[in-house]
């Protein structure tokens, strides 16, 4: 039998991730990087020097960050060199990955607006439309499926 939760249960709950989602830090150190793309330091650094992808510009204190999204450009240059590319052109390849790459990041911190219940199924709010502030842009979870639904919140 599936949980009931309250409306304030689910307002706690959506006003914490919320705030979460404003803070995230979505950065990997090189090591990470490296680790998950199975791509040497070495390797990383020398991109990096090239300007085929970019960390994000701390103290010179600090370790070098690279936005999460470099998993995926690294990804990328490694899928073009491994179908016969150069590194420049493969590089030049995923750099329509920077132009589009932060947009999921963009999405969650500009747009969601809160968790919700919506026909008693779980809802995210992606916030007002911007020609009617009254009607929301909704992903409703029905059983796994998500469902987008123009709601007017009161």
């Amino acid at each position: 039998m599936e949980e009931q939760y309250s409306k304030e249960d689910i307002q706690d709950y959506s006003s914490r991730i919320h705030k979460l989602m404003q803070d995230l830090d979505l950065s990997i150190g090189i090591g990470g990087l490296s680790r998950t793309c199975n791509v040497p330091q070495s390797k990383i650094r020398y991109w990096e020097q090239k300007g085929y992808i970019h960390c994000q510009k701390g103290d010179k204190n600090t370790s070098h960050r690279y936005p999460y999204s470099s998993i995926i450009k690294v990804e990328l240059i490694k899928s073009f060199l491994n179908s016969g590319y150069t590194l420049a052109k493969a590089a030049e390849k995923a750099e329509v990955f920077d132009k589009t790459g932060s947009l999921l990041h963009r999405i969650a911190k500009q747009r969601f607006n809160c968790i919700d219940m919506v026909d008693e199924r779980p809802a995210i709010d992606m916030g007002p439309l911007k020609e009617d502030s009254e009607r929301h842009v909704y992903f409703v979870d029905y059983d796994g499926n998500l469902e987008a639904q123009i709601i007017k919140k009161n």
